[in-house]
């Protein structure tokens, strides 16, 4: 092994320090410079925070944009559909409405033809039972002519026995004539006057009484 013995010339060589106080005449690194102009690209907190806050909000007004032109679209959708729905529900409530009052006039015309149906037989059964029941419409037509001269009474067979004897009781009437008309119907009975004549029947009365109701109905 060699080895090899160092003038003092090589080991007292000068050492060259770089100065650290920063002074005035010193000049910055090449590495401090770069230092510095990269950390003057980058944002601080107080930016980074901002804009982020910035960021939120913009999303949160396009958010509620959204939401607003999606209830539009869907009101546009929806509308056209629900006013044809409440279009066709009105039409059928003015149907039903026709239809009701169609049946209730129909129901109230039935209802009448009914009562009248039933006071018919009534009076035709009583006045076959009872012939002297007639006076009862002897006694009305007369109130009805009340002054009027009577001349000749038509009544139907039956009940010419109980028509003398209602006209013999009013001493005024004790010449009228009465005439028993087998032409005539049970129930049916003429008055003639100077004035004109006045059908005192049962079912005239009935009639008139249905035309009655049917012109009541009718201007309802």
């Amino acid at each position: 092994m060699r080895c090899r013995i160092a003038d003092a010339a090589d080991l007292a060589q000068p050492v060259a320090w770089r100065s650290v106080t920063g002074g005035a005449h010193s000049a910055p690194t090449p590495a401090a410079t770069g230092l510095v102009r990269a950390s003057a690209g980058v944002p601080g907190p107080a930016a980074s925070a901002e804009a982020e806050v910035a960021g939120e909000a913009e999303l949160a007004q396009a958010r509620q944009g959204g939401f607003q032109e999606g209830l539009r679209r869907g009101r546009d959708e929806t509308a056209a559909p629900v006013q044809q729905t409440l279009d066709r529900l009105a039409e059928t409530l003015r149907e039903l409405a026709d239809t009701k009052r169609k049946i209730r006039n129909e129901a109230e015309h039935e209802l009448v033809k009914l009562s009248l149906a039933i006071a018919r037989r009534i009076l035709y059964r009583e006045l076959s039972t009872d012939p002297e029941s007639i006076q009862g419409i002897v006694h009305a037509a007369l109130q009805k002519l009340q002054s009027r001269e009577i001349i000749r009474v038509r009544v139907y067979p039956a009940a010419a026995t109980a028509v003398r004897a209602a006209f013999e009781r009013r001493t005024s009437s004790a010449a009228v004539e009465i005439v028993a008309d087998t032409g005539l119907e049970t129930g049916a009975i003429l008055f003639e006057t100077a004035l004109g004549d006045l059908d005192a029947s049962v079912e005239t009365q009935l009639q008139e009484i249905q035309r009655g109701f049917a012109d009541r109905l009718i201007s309802r």
